[in-house]
């Protein structure tokens, strides 16, 4: 495995904590009914989604060189 896709995977096991995480405050705020911290959940959600469909895309990018 070569340094760039090590690099990759780690990223994309970054974002899928990051994303983890964010469900989580997105069930709290729920539970908790704060409108403010719901939209930072979601917004945090959308961020970790973003960064592990752009790790996915820089891994598929290497393969094919």
């Amino acid at each position: 495995m070569n340094f760039k896709k090590a690099r990759g995977l780690l990223g994309l096991v970054g974002s899928v904590f990051g994303a983890v995480s964010a469900v989580q405050g997105f069930r709290n705020a729920r539970k908790d009914k704060d409108k403010l911290l719901l939209v930072n959940a979601s917004a945090s959600i959308l961020v970790a989604v973003t960064g592990v469909l752009l790790t996915i895309r820089s891994i598929r990018k290497d393969e094919l060189k």
